[in-house]
């Protein structure tokens, strides 16, 4: 599940939800609340998958009922595709005699007896696992989706249980139900024998710089990555498995929101994996300034793009110091410059005068 979705905003997402007195709640109600409770969302897919990774965790608490996958009561315009109505399910309590109470749980599940509340699909949840514990079916490390399909049917669905009340120590955990951490292969290439690595945004640049650091004899950097655009959020943690020690991670991608938002995150993600704190490339981004002067558009190009006040002065933070006016001057300008303005020779420049910002 995306990081965004902390426990407070999923709860405010849900009050917002079953605020009336409706038994469906349609489309138009639905992007209301999202819109009200994460202002900073991402338009397009990103805010797709928010969505219904939203009201997926709400429906793992038995508050609401999507509809049927392959019904007709989905917005299949764009992907993912997310429901255009939602059934609020006022009733959450199992039936009465609460027969949790006397099933004979495996010793991992003890405390399920003192629930008070269950829904019949959080039952029907704890049953698998109950069977997964007795039959050892977690014995062996699984990725997450995978155990999810096991347990759930639903292979996105144990993520956003694992944000419910089910989850918390002393109840379960997913190292209890041995899922494997998630995280994408992040594509690295070794220029060097040291510790220092720069991550690169997009596919273009990190082409020309593993082949310009290749031919360098003192590189400033050893290891090179490709991000992905977002994707390097859920690629962070395969730095740990690389088999090489990373002492120091910098970043570089386009100058505009999506890209500085992106170098925010990754900061933030790096931080809460233990990894070493993602810096800017800044001799990079100075780079980057210089050559879209000389193309003739010091404030780079325009873009259709608009930001709010936050997220501007949230992307100026992962700027250096040094840099930052001259990069909220492109902002405010309404303009980007993209990473693909650094070429062999801007490369070669921005690293022959390397010097710290």
């Amino acid at each position: 599940m995306a990081s965004e979705l902390d426990a407070r905003r999923l709860d405010q997402f849900e009050r917002g939800l079953l605020a009336g007195d409706a038994v469906r709640v349609r489309a138009p109600e639905i992007w209301r609340t999202l819109a009200q409770v994460f202002p900073h969302r991402t338009p397009g897919p990103a805010e797709r998958r928010l969505l219904l990774d939203a009201l997926m965790f709400v429906e793992a608490r038995g508050r609401i009922r999507l509809p049927p996958t392959r019904g007709k009561r989905w917005d299949r315009s764009m992907d993912p595709a997310v429901p255009t109505s939602v059934d609020v399910v006022r009733e959450q309590a199992a039936p009465s005699g609460f027969p949790w109470r006397t099933f004979p749980w495996h010793a991992n599940l003890h405390w399920v007896v003192h629930c008070r509340n269950l829904s019949e699909q959080q039952v029907d949840f704890l049953r698998r696992v109950h069977d997964g514990f007795v039959n050892g079916a977690f014995r062996e490390p699984a990725p997450l989706k995978y155990r999810s399909l096991q347990l759930t049917d639903d292979e996105k669905m144990l993520a956003s249980l694992a944000g419910t009340s089910l989850f918390a120590p002393g109840r379960l955990t997913l190292e209890l139900l041995t899922c494997l951490p998630y995280a994408l292969p992040l594509a690295w290439e070794a220029v060097g024998d040291g510790e220092r690595m720069v991550i690169f945004e997009n596919a273009g640049p990190f082409v020309v710089a593993w082949r310009v650091l290749g031919e360098m004899e003192a590189k400033p950097y050893d290891l090179i990555a490709y991000g992905g655009g977002r994707s390097v959020l859920a690629a962070l943690g395969h730095i740990k498995t690389i088999g090489r020690s990373v002492e120091s991670i910098h970043y570089v991608g386009d100058l505009d929101h999506a890209g500085l938002d992106i170098a925010w995150a990754a900061r933030k993600c790096a931080q809460e994996l233990g990894l070493p704190p993602v810096l800017p490339a800044s001799e990079l981004h100075r780079q980057m300034l210089t050559t879209a002067g000389a193309f003739g558009h010091p404030q780079g190009w325009p873009t259709q793009k608009g930001f709010s006040e936050d997220e501007r002065q949230r992307g100026l933070d992962v700027v250096a110091p040094p840099l930052r006016k001259q990069v909220e001057a492109v902002l405010c300008a309404g303009c980007r410059i993209p990473e693909e303005v650094l070429g062999p020779n801007e490369l070669r420049s921005a690293w022959a005068t390397l010097r710290e910002p």
